[in-house]
Formats: C-alpha cells, structure tokens, sequence
C-alpha cells in the first residue's frame, strides 16, 4: 500500500469511495464528479500536493485533502485544515487513515503551518444532511461529527477539542409563529415598534445599527444585497422610521434552505424581545418563500441560542473543534 498524490483520472473512484464507505456511515452529503472538481479540484485555495491517495495493487483505497489560506499573513501565523479523511471500508482497521493523515500533516507542516484546526473557517466546505429527514442539507460542516469515524481518527492522532459548534433544524413545513412572540409582538407595537419588511421610502438607518453592533460582515451582506437589481426583503425591527434590529435576506436556496445571513438587534432596543421576533418572523416569512426548512450552527455557550430554541429550533448535531500542534 502507498500514499501518493492524487490524479484527475481517480476522481471516478475517490467518489464512489466517498459516497459507499462515507455517507452511510455518517451525516456527510454524496457527491457527484462534478461537485467532486468544483469543491476541490476548482477551489481557489486547493493544492495538488494536498489531496493525497491511498492505493493497494492500483486500487485507490482512500483518501484525504489538507488546504490551507494565509490571508497574506506569514505561514505560521494562521492554521492549516484537515478537510477529510476517508478510508474504503473494505479497507478500515488497518491504520490506511492514519497513514493518510500522517502525510497529509507533512504536507502541511511543509508548507510552514504549525498548527491545524478543524472548523467552519475551511475554504473548501462539507455539505451534511440533518439527521431524520430527507435531504434537509446545511452547506457547512462547521467542525467535526461527535462520535463520527473521523472525530475519532482526530482523536486517536493527537487532535484536541477546544470549542463545540451546535447545529439547530427546524421544519418549516408545519411552522407557525409561537402565542408568546404574537403577544410580544403585539406589546411592543403599543411602543411604536413593529416587524416589517425593510422600505428604503420608510426606513433608515441600517449603517448606524451596524455601527452599533460592529459588525462589518452583516453589514457587507445586507448592502450587497439591497444593491441588486431586485434585492431580496430584509425583515426590520423599527420605530419611528428608524431601523432598529434586522435579519435576514429572504431567501430560499435550491436544497429548499431559509437563507440567513444574520440577526442583530441595536442595544438602545435591546430586552424587548425584538430579536426573537424577528428570527421568529423570518421563520414564518420563509415558509411563505417556498422554504421546508432551516439550519444554522453557532457555539454552544452562545446566547443566541436561546432565540433559536424559543423560536422551535432543535439542536441536532454538535460538532467538534479540534486542534493539534505541529511540532
């Protein structure tokens, strides 16, 4: 058995490989060829040198793919990732995958890295499928399964977990908004604040919200959007004209996935329970959008979690992020 550098002419076996000994065995989507070379191989940020085969007798029996993204900063200033490893199953318990891994940490260790971790900021993305229901894919894994194959590979080889992402699903399919946001909702109307659709001839003041909620990233998303041609509704918290919390764009991708770029509320209308409307709003919006259902992911101990929950959201998988020093 040898581990060599992958070739454009295995990509039929590395995907069979993928989609026969990964995807029953975990919550990972199958791929196509063609997803297999837009993901990869057309990734800006993929590297020859780090996607890695294993091969008995001219059988390719597994594979792995380690990237890395300097940012313009000096190699060992920012981490390399582990994208996968995956194993013939036919082929597991005799160490192929640590092999694999090996050779892929060479790789990075090459290149200047010394460290790795596994996690959402991975330029090259896992889709998954939330456990229960058909094809309801999140387009990220944000880290790495629990009790997964892979976790446990990680684990055995010195990875580290320093921090939990949660992933929350809600069916869409059967949502309404909850009697407690209808009477909120209700409540803070009294105070002038209500829900609504963003009206550029009503409403201002998105640049001063993301001022106050420092958050350029919302702020790019949301300006980007209201730049198109036929941009997509923004729901708004507002008084008196003055926009006062946002989430949103509405919009439904082809998986039949809510969008959800953010959700932030400006701390001078903050306790109102304006931020749970809002989530809870772009939910029942959604649904009228055409959309089944709703994923997203964010750390264990954050408290916006409380919104999702109160909103009907469940967390149905946790993730871990893992780390390890290359030394």
């Amino acid at each position: 058995m040898e581990i060599k550098r992958f070739e454009p002419v295995m990509i039929k076996d590395v995907v069979n490989l993928w989609n026969e000994s990964v995807c029953p065995y975990s919550i990972y989507a199958p791929f196509t060829e063609d997803v297999f070379k837009e993901k990869f191989l057309n990734n800006p940020h993929f590297d020859p040198d780090g996607m890695l085969v294993a091969a008995e007798d001219g059988k390719v029996v597994g594979f792995g793919n380690a990237v890395y993204n300097n940012q313009g900063k000096a190699p060992q200033e920012t981490p390399g990732y582990i994208t996968c490893v995956a194993v013939d199953k036919n082929y597991w318990r005799r160490g192929i995958g640590t092999k694999i891994l090996n050779a892929l940490e060479a790789f990075l260790k090459e290149k200047g890295k010394t460290f790795i971790r596994c996690l959402f900021f991975n330029p090259i993305r896992l889709e998954w499928h939330v456990p229960g229901y058909d094809r309801h894919e999140h387009p990220n894994a944000p880290a790495i399964p629990f009790n997964s194959p892979f976790y446990f590979l990680l684990l055995a080889n010195g990875y580290n977990v320093n921090g939990q992402e949660d992933a929350y699903h809600v069916n869409l399919n059967t949502y309404t908004l909850p009697d407690a946001v209808v009477r909120r909702m209700q409540d803070n109307e009294k105070d002038g604040y209500t829900i609504t659709i963003y009206d550029p001839a009503k409403h201002h003041g998105f640049d001063e919200l993301f001022d106050a909620l420092k958050n350029e990233d919302w702020r790019q998303s949301i300006t980007n959007n209201l730049k198109k041609e036929n941009p997509a509704p923004v729901i708004i918290a507002q008084k008196d004209g003055e926009i006062l919390g946002f989430t949103g764009p509405l919009a439904t991708l082809s998986t039949g996935r809510a969008f959800l770029a953010g959700l932030g509320v400006h701390p001078k209308a903050q306790r109102r329970g304006l931020g749970k409307s809002l989530f809870c709003m772009l939910c029942e919006e959604s649904k009228k959008n055409g959309a089944k259902f709703m994923t997203l992911h964010t750390g264990a101990t954050n408290p916006a979690r409380e919104i999702y929950l109160y909103a009907g959201m469940r967390v149905v998988q946790s993730f871990a992020i893992m780390r390890k020093e290359l030394v």
